[in-house]
């Protein structure tokens, strides 16, 4: 999905953590005090009480996961070509400063992306190491149903950061004489291939 689909897909985890948290806050809040302590009032009074702490532990998922990715698209929408030194993709540099803005415009214009099953070919490494020294490491591969690329930022531990949908950067990556691969293979056997 892309665009504001991308948007309001994601941002339907969170309605559905509000919903789970009304439940719960409604529950405990909602029940009337038995005069005598029964079994069922017990039981309900737990449950909402685990409905409130699995809601609120999901909400804070939800909302870390949403700020590490509102992060990568503010990180690459802030980026700039004369702080770029060189852009790695697998094991290939681009050092050249033209091709570097090239590679930065594009980057800079990135749009929220959702992937899907079939959507990428192989990821391969594409690291922006700056002038200053820092580096964003993150993960390219080819979009499969049209001309495109994606990003995808993945935490030191493995968790993802989001994805990005950059419509001209195999584009641009090619002016520099650099390939995505265009297929995904399983077990050595391309299944999915980009158009060319």
């Amino acid at each position: 999905m892309l665009g504001v689909r991308a948007i309001l897909w994601e941002a339907g985890f969170g309605v559905i953590g509000l919903f789970l948290l009304t439940g719960a806050i409604t529950g405990l809040i909602g029940r009337q005090k038995p005069t005598q302590a029964s079994k069922k009032a017990f039981d309900d009074a737990l449950t909402s009480k685990a409905l409130l702490i699995f809601s609120i532990v999901y909400l804070a998922a939800i909302a870390n996961l949403m700020a590490r990715e509102l992060r990568f698209h503010s990180d690459l929408s802030h980026l700039r070509a004369e702080a770029v030194e060189r852009i790695e993709i697998g094991n290939q540099s681009v050092k050249d400063p033209r091709q570097i803005a090239e590679i930065v415009d594009v980057l800079n214009h990135a749009q929220w992306f959702s992937i899907g099953k079939g959507d990428g070919a192989d990821l391969v490494p594409f690291t922006v190491k700056l002038v200053s020294g820092k580096e964003y490491a993150y993960q390219a591969t080819r979009y499969q149903h049209g001309e495109g690329a994606i990003l995808v930022s993945r935490s030191p531990s493995g968790w993802e950061n989001g994805q990005v949908f950059c419509r001209n950067l195999p584009a641009s990556l090619a002016k520099a004489g650099v390939k995505l691969p265009p297929c995904f293979t399983y077990f050595s056997q391309p299944l999915h291939c980009a158009p060319d």
